[in-house]
């Protein structure tokens, strides 16, 4: 018997085997921690993927109904759709938190999830399936645009800006923000939202943004297209309407001066004075401020037409104001305030830099009556017009054809100009200069637009 054993223990046929059973449990164990680990790694990264999502999801949501409700219920309905771990969650989770503002980093929303889940591997020597935890932090955060033009309209169903015909605008280092939520076309091209849209016009901007959806144009300089932006803030929110005026200056024929006709309105008008302008006389409508000849405005004078309308027709027609501003409202009636339309003639127009009206050049009443449709205000340019400061229309739509025969990437010098309006629709040939070139002219100091980003 001892023969034979010693036999066996010398033969060394079947030794691979041996070993290989010997070693089957590390193979075995190994490749279980692998599978284990793997998918450990996928459910943190799908549950960190919906946890980014809700947090953006509830940031978007704080920047119009800034209430704990309305954010937690943005965050379920987006993990409704975008948590695909397809393990339901623990109890108390998610965890929907809003801190406090922190410099920079505005409307703060905090989302935890956290689930847990057995795995067949592990579980033989796992009293209990481990926790698996995401959170993210999404805020509003200051992005790198400043914006010449905003729409202000936030409804869904507008094109807060538009882009149409054969524009040329050059708004250099500028943008173009519109804040209506419309899913498809907020900020548009005119045409359809292909890229080789738009292919009539020339764009050049630092960005075009928009609550809603953007519409592109392969065409177009613009280095950035921002849909679903936060929407842009008034810039002169706290603007109030004048509510009267020092005296009242006749803008019409009479019997012995005909239209066309020069005229200065300085007749005793002192810096710091409120005038109103009212039209009528010689057959002309009483309820419109017809600007023929040549009319030059007082420095430093606010001039008000009160439920008056602006209109200037003739090509040979001048308006010319250094440093006042031209406000529109109705002291009675706000909502019927006067329009606006300029389609002749030569405006000339310099904002004041202090004061009330600082860097408005034409202040529209923001409770003007809006009937929703496109060019209740209109203003035509040519090679003479000049605009330096804000045309501020808040409560009603307006079609800006600019002025100047400009050629892409010119360079002719661009205005000093900010438009802010309800709804913006552009036509002929502009060129604008960014706001951080032009503190001098009372313009706003740029303040970078908002984007809502990950920041935890």
């Amino acid at each position: 018997m001892l023969k034979a054993f010693k036999k066996l223990w010398n033969d060394d046929r079947g030794n691979a085997l041996i070993l290989f059973g010997a070693s089957l449990p590390l193979l075995v164990g190994a490749a279980g921690i692998a599978t284990d680990t793997i998918q450990w790694t996928l459910w943190k990264r799908q549950l960190q993927r919906a946890a980014d999502s809700g947090a953006i999801a509830g940031v978007y949501t704080r920047l119009n109904t800034d209430t704990e409700a309305a954010v937690r219920a943005a965050v379920n309905a987006d993990l409704a759709i975008n948590n695909h771990v397809g393990i339901a969650l623990q109890s108390g989770f998610p965890a929907v938190t809003l801190p406090a503002d922190d410099g920079d980093k505005e409307k703060q929303v905090r989302v935890v999830l956290q689930l847990s889940k057995a795995l067949p591997f592990s579980s033989m020597f796992m009293e209990a399936a481990p926790n698996i935890v995401a959170t993210a932090t999404a805020a509003s955060v200051p992005g790198g645009d400043q914006y010449c033009v905003i729409g202000l309209d936030k409804s869904a169903s507008v094109t807060g800006v538009e882009i149409s015909g054969s524009t040329f605008l050059d708004l250099g280092n500028c943008s173009l923000i519109a804040n209506s939520k419309h899913k498809d076309k907020a900020a548009s091209n005119g045409t359809s939202g292909n890229g080789q849209a738009g292919s009539g016009s020339y764009v050049k901007a630092a960005s075009l943004a928009a609550s809603g959806g953007v519409q592109y144009s392969n065409n177009w300089k613009v280095s950035d297209y921002d849909p679903n932006s936060p929407p842009a803030d008034d810039p002169f929110a706290g603007v109030p309407s004048p509510t009267s005026c020092s005296k009242t200056v006749t803008i019409s024929a009479n019997a012995n001066q005909g239209y066309p006709y020069d005229r200065t309105v300085a007749g005793g008008d002192v810096a710091g004075e409120t005038v109103c302008l009212v039209g009528g006389g010689n057959g002309q409508n009483a309820n419109t401020v017809a600007v023929k000849g040549a009319i030059k405005l007082q420095t430093g004078v606010t001039y008000v037409l009160n439920g008056q309308n602006l209109s200037m027709t003739d090509t040979s027609a001048s308006l010319t104001c250094g440093g006042c501003t031209i406000a529109m409202t109705n002291f009675t009636n706000p909502a019927n305030t006067g329009n606006i339309k300029i389609t002749g003639g030569t405006v000339n127009l310099t904002a004041p830099t202090t004061g009330t009206y600082k860097g408005i050049a034409i202040y529209q009443d923001r409770l003007a009556s809006d009937s929703g449709q496109k060019a209740q205000n209109h203003i035509n340019g040519n090679s003479g017009q000049s605009i330096t400061g804000a045309i501020y229309i808040p409560g009603r739509s307006i079609l800006y054809n600019g002025g100047g025969n400009y050629v892409a990437d010119s360079t002719v010098e661009g205005a000093c100009m900010m438009l802010v309006a309800k709804r913006v629709e552009f036509g002929g040939n502009s060129k604008v200069k960014a706001l951080d070139e032009c503190e001098t002219a009372g313009l706003p100091a740029p303040k970078a637009g908002k984007r809502v980003r990950l920041v935890a």
